[in-house]
């Protein structure tokens, strides 16, 4: 992908998605590179997917509380 080909509104589509689903960021990390990423989605952007990876809040694996016991 070579940002500079994409279009306004593309750049605002990636956007939007990452911003719903930081799996595409981290997919885009994975196949361009974490600066692509940056220039991409935001410092900012990827900086939130990326602390709140470490925090555990995109692990789609849950137990309720029933479960736990």
């Amino acid at each position: 992908m070579v940002l500079e080909d994409l279009t306004r509104e593309q750049v605002r589509d990636w956007r939007v998605r990452a911003m719903k689903d930081h799996q595409v960021v981290f997919d885009h990390i994975d196949t361009y590179g974490e600066p692509s990423a940056r220039r991409l989605f935001s410092n900012q952007l990827v900086d939130q997917a990326q602390r709140l990876a470490g925090l555990g809040h995109l692990d789609l694996g849950y137990t309720t509380w029933g479960q736990a016991r």
